[in-house]
């Protein structure tokens, strides 16, 4: 009677020990991924011209749309990112291009203009690091991409509650893709912000140069979103 009663007992604790191997949360809430589903932003973008020395502001709307998914070459489901842009909202908006987006293997990872970035990894921890553009090909004789090189991406908020607007998001988290400045020189400032079970509500992609004996901005471009409306069709 004793043993059955030792044999329940330590069959209750390895039961009991199961239970408590609750699934494993990744948080991947932040990177949703579903078809109909889209965000409308409001965008302002100042561009400097280096050969005129003029500078552009364009303030304009951009609505990326979850459109359709697919499996891709490395056999994992993926998504493509319709992106519409429009000058008013009196005006319709047109189509700019195709992206794509996944969520696997612990990443998310979004293809802008044929390069791969890994926006995020699973699950988001606060400073945690990861090389972000490490599968771009980087040309390093070519000034539009070579600044790009060795980036070390970083969770610097995590779970926070964020205002944006007229949106209050519960939980949000903010990747500070890059952040170097070098006095007189060059400034190159990337941050992305995500709520949960939104996505992408935030960004700021900075990137400045000058001559040193001239203060003032000279190339480059300073380009800000934030959301202004979501929903799914």
């Amino acid at each position: 009677m004793k043993k059955n009663i030792l044999w329940f007992v330590a069959l209750l604790f390895v039961f009991g020990c199961k239970k408590k191997q609750t699934v494993y949360d990744t948080k991947t809430e932040y990177f949703p991924l579903a078809v109909g589903s889209w965000i409308i932003y409001d965008v302002d973008s100042l561009v400097y011209n280096s050969f005129t020395l003029t500078s552009y502001t364009h303030h304009f709307q951009l609505k990326e749309l979850i459109a359709s998914s697919f499996i891709d070459a490395s056999n994992e489901k993926a998504f493509v990112l319709e992106r519409y842009e429009r000058d008013s909202i009196t005006q319709d908006f047109k189509l700019k291009n195709k992206w794509v987006e996944k969520n696997a293997n612990n990443k998310a990872e979004k293809i802008e203009e044929n390069q791969r970035f890994i926006k995020m990894t699973f699950p988001p921890i606060k400073n945690n690091t990861w090389k972000g553009n490490a599968y771009l090909q980087i040309d390093p004789n070519d000034e539009n991409s070579k600044f790009l090189t060795d980036w070390d991406y970083k969770y610097s908020i995590v779970d926070e509650k964020i205002s944006l607007g007229n949106h209050s998001f519960d939980s949000s988290i903010t990747v500070l893709q890059h952040d170097d400045y070098i006095v007189r020189l060059q400034k190159s400032y990337f941050k992305e912000v995500y709520a949960k079970h939104v996505g992408l509500v935030y960004y700021q992609h900075t990137f400045l140069e000058q001559q040193p004996s001239d203060p003032t901005w000279k190339s480059g471009f300073d380009v800000k979103a934030t959301i202004n409306s979501n929903g799914k069709n």
